[in-house]
C-alpha cells in the first residue's frame, strides 16, 4: 500500500477530488499556499493499493494543467525613483501536480470505543533497509502516524495523546464527497509504542458500528491512521 501526498492547484483541486471519489479513491484535502507565487493550491492525501498507483497518476496527468503565470519582477521597495523603472512581467509555468509517494507500514481504520478495527493490515517493509535506521537523537526507530478523523473526536484524542506524553500536530483538513470538515493528526511516535498510540485513538474516538460508503464522505471510520517509517528523526 501506498500513501500518496499530490499537491495540485486550487483550480484543478474541486474537479481532481470528484473524479477521484468517482473511481472508489477516498480522499484528504488540506487547502495549502505555494511560496513562490503565493498561489493557493491544495494537497490531497490518499491511501492505494500498490496496482492503483499508476490509475490514479493518470487521473492526475488528465486533470492537473500546467499554466502560464506572469509574476512582477520589481523589488517592493520604496524609493524616490522606483517609480520610473519599468521591468516587463516575468512569465512563468504553474499548474501541473507534484506527487510523493510513501510506502505503508501499516493501514488501520478504527470503530472507536471498545468495537475491534474495521481493517488493521501490516505490510513488510519495502526497498533496502535504511542507511539511517534511527533517530540521531535517543538512537531509537521512529514512526510517523497520521490518523484522519471527524472533527469532534479531535480535541478528545489529542488531549488522550498528550496526556501520555506523545506530541501531536493538528491539521484542519475536508473528506472528499461532501468535503466535510475532519482532521489528521500527525503523531511522531517510538516504533515499539506505536499500539500504545493506537489504543489511545481508538479509545476517544466515538463508536462507529458500521463503516458508509465511500460517497458519503470522509472518513466513515471513527478514524482512519496510516503508519510510516520515519528514514531519519532529527530534534533542532
Amino acid at each position: 500500500m501506498q500513501l500518496l501526498l499530490a499537491i495540485v492547484q486550487a483550480e484543478d483541486a474541486d474537479v481532481l477530488v470528484d473524479r477521484l471519489i468517482k473511481k472508489g479513491i477516498r480522499v484528504t484535502r488540506l487547502n495549502s499556499v505555494g511560496s513562490f507565487l503565493a498561489r493557493g493550491n491544495a494537497t490531497i492525501l490518499m491511501g492505494v493499493e500498490n496496482d492503483q498507483v499508476e490509475p490514479v497518476f493518470e487521473i492526475l496527468r488528465a486533470t492537473c494543467k500546467t499554466r502560464r503565470a506572469f509574476l512582477n519582477a520589481l523589488p517592493q521597495i520604496e524609493a524616490p525613483h522606483a517609480s520610473l523603472a519599468v521591468v516587463m512581467p516575468l512569465e512563468v509555468s504553474v499548474g501541473g501536480a507534484i506527487v510523493f509517494t510513501f510506502p505503508v507500514r501499516r493501514f488501520v481504520r478504527l470503530r472507536g470505543g471498545s468495537a475491534p478495527p474495521a481493517t488493521d493490515q501490516v505490510y513488510p517493509p519495502s526497498g533496502q533497509p535504511s542507511s539511517q535506521p534511527v533517530s540521531e537523537e535517543g538512537r531509537l526507530q521512529m514512526n510517523l502516524i497520521l490518523a484522519i478523523m471527524q472533527n469532534e473526536d479531535a480535541d478528545p484524542v489529542s488531549g488522550g495523546l498528550l496526556a501520555a506524553g506523545y506530541r501531536v500536530t493538528k491539521l484542519n483538513t475536508a473528506g472528499g464527497f461532501f468535503r466535510r470538515g475532519n482532521v489528521t493528526l500527525l503523531i511522531g511516535v517510538e516504533e515499539e509504542k506505536v499500539e500504545d498510540a493506537l489504543k489511545i485513538v481508538q479509545a476517544n474516538c466515538r463508536t462507529r458500528a458500521d463503516a458508509r460508503p465511500v460517497e458519503s464522505g470522509m472518513p466513515s471510520y471513527g478514524a482512519t491512521v496510516f503508519v510510516l517509517d520515519a528514514e531519519r528523526f532529527v530534534r533542532m
